[in-house]
């Protein structure tokens, strides 16, 4: 049987010529680019080059058209000019450019071998103007191996202002590899009105008589015509010894890494400012003689838990200090330890030693080892996480009686449920030093959250096992706001809402904490706390208005100046035989006048 299906209607002769020869196929030219007369495998067609306003990507940038260029300082094969590219050995690629007034020069850490190939030694910037020059930076991750993207560079510096520095993914670090003898630091001596890049790393080793960081703004000579706003990521900061065998316990007060402004910061925003982790080849072990050498530890981010008890946090975190004439904007998204914030090189050195005002101050993590140093007004301040780290700071402590099995008698401390906290992963407060000393003129307002909650089960046995025979069934209660912390001002505090308990401090107005620090009689002037609120207890804690303790204790009474205080405490007075930040003993509110909710403990 015959197919039914119908053919083509074009005749074969017309459709023999769709064959009669072979597709020719379009030329194409691949891998054939070159520079100059060389001939290269693979040519970059563009750079990473960002709009100093917008923040985003631009177009095209031509590498080959930097190479036709008639001003080499202008040319890609120069280490200055508007713009400049390198690579580091791991394959991170980054790029600088100067947008407006001026120029670029770029060292590395081999200046001599012709190309940019190390970590960055020097990034110079000249020529530019605190109005018009714009400087971004940007890397792009090694494509050969996993990295992080990050450049290191040991040094920037400007002479005559600049308007903004955006450096994104680049370190600020003495670690650059060779290693270099100049000063690690920023040195803008003609000012900036925006200043961030990423990181700063510093590990101090104080056998090798390290120098500290300077990042400095301006000139002691030359006070800043702009208020320079800073963006950083994190801030590691560690002082160690790699010739000393014993673990560091005592605190560390010199500045290591420090911010000098000769003028008023309208921001100074990064994440956090606390130790890295061990450094690299690290001396660990015992006096004994077991010593092991812990080697390849990434510069960055907490010690291992298993090291930390030979990293003490109190005894390794350096300080970070900012020093400045005013700070408009303070805030640190996540914890910050061994802070400090004032006009002189050490906070509470001298009447003058604090800043003209702080408008505003956030810190969303832990807040441990924290000094503000203020003169004048403090605008508000807000810690989400707490005032002082409350880690294994235990509250009271009892004595064992002598029995027949154990004749001696025992310290037991409580809360029990402190027992078993890692050695070395403690804060200032659990070494007895201050987890926060603030001082001002006056402070509009003050807003403190618990650095966590407490589980509580019933003191009756009857009623530990509610639900299920064996399970105990614990309520929440509010963890530690403020530890071993004070809080004064010379004149009146507004508005103060705590939420959680303060152990061991003490918030007074009308208190001169200067006077307080010679062994003056520190409450002098009238003052008010308008609204103080809390949900917690105060355990050996005190809140004052012009209140004075006779012999530094209010259990035996208290001289009362012109105070008063309004407000609602939820909880208890409690005194434990325990000292609170200002050396004085007792628990709960104190003022000539009272009104609400204000527990004094018996």
């Amino acid at each position: 049987m015959g197919s039914m299906r119908r053919g083509s209607s074009r005749s074969t002769s017309a459709r023999r010529g769709r064959i009669s020869g072979l597709e020719v196929l379009e030329s194409r030219q691949l891998m054939t680019a070159n520079i100059g007369a060389y001939p290269s495998l693979y040519v970059p067609t563009d750079l990473y080059v960002r709009n100093p306003v917008t923040n985003v990507r631009e177009g095209s940038v031509s590498a080959y058209s930097l190479y036709r260029q008639h001003d080499v300082t202008n040319a890609l094969v120069s280490n200055e000019g508007k713009i400049v590219t390198g690579k580091d050995r791991s394959g991170n690629e980054w790029t600088i450019t100067v947008h407006g007034p001026g120029k670029v020069i770029v060292t590395d850490t081999t200046p001599n071998d012709g190309a940019l190939d190390d970590d960055i030694a020097t990034i110079q910037i000249v020529g530019s103007s605190l109005n018009s020059t714009y400087v971004t930076g940007s890397t792009v991750a090694s494509t050969r191996t996993t990295t992080s993207g990050t450049v290191r560079f040991n040094r920037l510096i400007a002479a005559e202002g600049v308007r903004s520095i955006q450096l994104n993914g680049f370190d600020l670090t003495s670690m650059v590899t060779p290693a270099v003898v100049e000063q690690t630091g920023v040195f803008l001596y003609g000012g900036v009105q925006v200043l961030e890049f990423h990181d700063v790393i510093g590990l101090f080793d104080t056998a090798g008589n390290p120098s500290p960081y300077q990042i400095q703004i301006g000139q002691a000579n030359s006070p800043l015509r702009v208020k320079p706003s800073i963006y950083l990521d994190s801030i590691y900061n560690s002082v160690y010894n790699s010739e000393d065998g014993t673990i560091p316990t005592a605190p560390v007060t010199t500045p290591w890494i420090q911010f000098s402004v000769n003028g008023v910061v309208q921001e100074f925003s990064i994440v956090s400012a606390t130790q890295s982790a061990l450094p690299p080849n690290y001396v660990t072990g015992t006096q004994q003689g077991t010593i092991e050498v812990w080697s390849g530890v990434p510069t960055s981010g907490p010690p291992p838990a298993a090291y930390q008890f030979l990293y003490n946090i109190v005894g390794t975190t350096g300080r970070t200090s900012l020093q400045a004439v005013g700070v408009n904007n303070l805030k640190v998204r996540g914890s910050a330890r061994n802070f400090t914030a004032q006009r002189d090189t050490t906070p509470f050195t001298s009447s003058t030693s604090g800043l003209s005002h702080l408008r505003r101050a956030e810190f969303g993590g832990v807040a441990d080892g924290l000094a503000l140093d203020v003169n004048g007004p403090i605008g508000k301040l807000r810690f989400n996480r707490g005032l002082g780290d409350p880690t294994a700071v235990y509250t009271a402590s009892t004595q064992t009686p002598a029995t027949e099995e154990n004749p001696d008698t025992q310290t037991i401390l409580l809360p029990a449920t402190y027992y078993g906290t890692p050695a070395g992963s403690t804060g200032y407060p659990a070494a007895g030093l201050l987890g926060g000393a603030i001082r001002g003129r006056t402070l509009g307002s003050m807003v403190a959250k618990s650095n966590g909650v407490s589980t509580i089960a019933a003191q009756n046995p009857d009623y530990v096992f509610l639900r299920r025979i064996g399970y105990p069934t614990y309520t929440q209660a509010p963890g530690m706001a403020v530890t071993n912390s004070s809080v004064t001002t010379t004149g009146s505090i507004d508005h103060v809402n705590i939420d959680g308990n303060q152990l061991n401090s003490a918030i007074a107005s009308g208190f001169d904490y200067q006077a307080y620090r010679q062994g003056l009689q520190a409450s002098r002037s009238p003052s008010r706390i308008g609204s103080y609120r809390q949900q917690g207890d105060l355990i050996n804690s005190v809140v004052t208005a012009s209140a004075q303790p006779v012999n530094n204790d209010y259990r035996q009474g208290a001289v009362f100046g012109d105070g008063s205080i309004t407000g609602h405490v939820t909880g208890k007075a409690y005194d434990t035989d325990g000292r609170n930040a200002l050396s004085q003993f007792g628990a709960g509110v104190f003022a000539r006048r009272k009104v609400g909710r204000l527990p004094i403990a018996p």
